[in-house]
């Protein structure tokens, strides 16, 4: 049993020694900078300063300048211009939308757009299938570019496909919209245009009814 005590003094002897020593080499090596920046500027870690992960050479305080101030890229909103309802709410059989034909039903002008810019649009537009019961109406959103509008299929910007269900199951839906136009050339009062034309039978379009534009220059 003594043996086995006389053993285990010298064990902890010995990892008291090792923990020591351990101590020592860490905050011997904490003196100098270990990070990749330096190792590249210097030869030797000796040349660095005394605290680690920063580096005392013009090299490296550049370095670190450009990390802190890098670039970012950034936007204006250099215009907004919207179309709604007054009062924006749903209202039973609003507006007809005769089958295959396209009807306008919302539209922005922005007075200036210019080569890089952006134009975000955006618009919900309230629809009701009050015609069928069974039936499910396929409906094709469009959105036009230009002044005056010219509805050619084809020449559209955005153009959407959905279906709205007959009167037994989901007749009554807010349909969304969101296209980003780039600008490529400068023009002044440019005029986009939503319609909707209903592929199997005729739509009522009750509202709500929002269509936003938003004209940004990214640098």
């Amino acid at each position: 049993m003594r043996d086995y005590y006389r053993y285990k003094d010298k064990e902890i002897e010995e990892m008291a020694k090792f923990c020591s020593c351990h101590k020592k080499e860490v905050k011997k090596m904490k003196r100098h900078c270990s990070c990749d920046r330096c190792k590249k500027h210097h030869h030797k870690w000796d040349d660095c300063c005394k605290h680690d992960h920063k580096c005392c050479c013009k090299k490296g305080k550049k370095h670190d300048g450009k990390d802190k101030h890098k670039k970012r890229d950034k936007a204006d909103l250099l215009d907004f211009e919207f179309f709604t309802l007054d009062p924006n709410v749903r209202m039973d059989n609003n507006m007809r939308l005769p089958e295959d034909m396209q009807t306008p039903v919302a539209s922005v002008t922005l007075e200036q757009v210019r080569n890089g810019d952006l134009v975000w649009l955006n618009g919900v537009f309230g629809l009701d299938q009050d015609e069928t019961i069974f039936i499910d109406n396929r409906v094709d959103m469009r959105i036009f570019k230009g002044n005056p509008p010219v509805f050619t299929p084809g020449s559209e910007i955005y153009r959407a496909r959905f279906e709205v269900e007959g009167e037994a199951g989901d007749d009554q839906v807010i349909e969304p919209l969101m296209h980003v136009d780039r600008i490529t050339e400068n023009a002044n009062n440019v005029t986009y245009t939503v319609t909707i034309e209903p592929l199997d039978t005729d739509l009522f379009l009750n509202g709500p009814i929002t269509f936003t534009a938003a004209l940004i220059n990214k640098r």
